[in-house]
């Protein structure tokens, strides 16, 4: 009888060193990725990438004028969101009210990590749209939302016109700029979320028209 209380003391002893080896094993692995993950962030400034400037191109052709609500715009991002925002294991999704409200996670260190961003769409004159970062976090730390959007545009792939600007916490959208096979000229009119009076503007410009009637005589 003794020996077998001895025994299971034993087992008890053993077991709780080794929940203390794995508790000191885990908690290591999370401080050495914090700590990686802080420098980082911390290690370089936010940069800006490469802004154009926007300007109103005139050119002549045909231009119609497309009205949209926010939840046909919401279906349309979300069906074309995998194709703009790239990463490992990425998995987002938008829901447009108020604002314009991101959430989802990106692959980073072997482990998933959420985002959370809201953001103010502004409409400029040129047609092409900017996101003024308002809220944002990754994950439950508390960094600058500066920092965040430094670190998510070197962890995801965007396309040339998904432009970040971490010093001002806003992304440049070039709508302007977005290159439509049909060779229409696309930007934004209006886009006011608060009344959902959301606007359009898409242009066929005369060369593009000439060009892909001569292109389809050619293949004829």
């Amino acid at each position: 009888m003794t020996d077998t209380n001895e025994e299971t003391q034993d087992e008890q002893v053993s077991k709780k060193h080794n929940w203390q080896v794995y508790f000191v094993i885990l908690f290591g692995l999370n401080l050495f990725i914090i700590t990686v993950f802080g420098i980082l962030i911390f290690s370089s400034p936010p940069q800006s990438d490469p802004l154009p400037t926007p300007q109103y191109i005139d050119e002549p052709g045909a231009e119609f004028r497309v009205e949209s609500t926010k939840e046909d715009l919401n279906e349309l991002i979300n069906d074309y969101l995998d194709q703009v925002l790239l990463a490992e294991n990425a998995d987002f999704s938008v829901h447009i009210d108020e604002d314009i409200h991101l959430t989802g996670s990106f692959g980073a260190f072997g482990a998933s990590i959420p985002l959370n961003v809201r953001m103010d769409p502004n409409a400029l004159d040129n047609g092409d749209l900017v996101l003024e970062v308002s809220e944002m976090s990754m994950g439950l730390l508390n960094l600058p939302r500066n920092r965040i959007l430094h670190y998510v545009n070197q962890q995801v792939a965007t396309p040339d016109w998904f432009l970040f600007d971490a010093p001002n916490e806003q992304i440049y959208v070039a709508v302007t700029q977005i290159d439509i096979q049909s060779n229409f000229r696309f930007s934004v009119q209006e886009l006011d979320l608060t009344d959902d009076d959301i606007s359009f503007s898409i242009k066929v410009p005369r060369a593009g028209v000439v060009d892909r009637t001569e292109e389809d005589e050619n293949g004829a």
